[in-house]
């Protein structure tokens, strides 16, 4: 019988708990904008208007029930609109507190 022992470094744990917050990381559109702000929903709604968008990122941009950080849809949103991914986590951190 073989053991084998895994041990985690302090940046395995930091990514492990990065991504269970990222998975309880979903808001509403309007706590989204909100959280974006005037100028970030001017990008957002630049992106839904223009027929060189993806017609999934646009209907995701107009039409989902809630943006979820985990959705591929909101990395490809937050690269197009030139946010890192830990910009993105903030963003997410703060719509989530927004009440409406």
């Amino acid at each position: 019988m073989t053991f084998s022992l895994t041990i985690k470094t302090t940046d395995d744990i930091a990514a492990d708990a990065l991504i269970a917050e990222q998975a309880g990381m979903v808001c509403s559109p309007l706590q989204g904008r909100l959280a974006l702000g005037e100028a970030g929903c001017a990008a957002i709604d630049a992106l839904a208007d223009d027929p060189a968008t993806p017609w999934a990122m646009r209907q995701a941009i107009r039409q989902a029930a809630d943006w979820r950080r985990t959705s591929q849809t909101m990395d490809e949103l937050g690269f197009l609109l030139g946010y890192t991914s830990a910009q993105m986590d903030d963003l997410f951190r703060l719509a989530v507190t927004i009440t409406v």
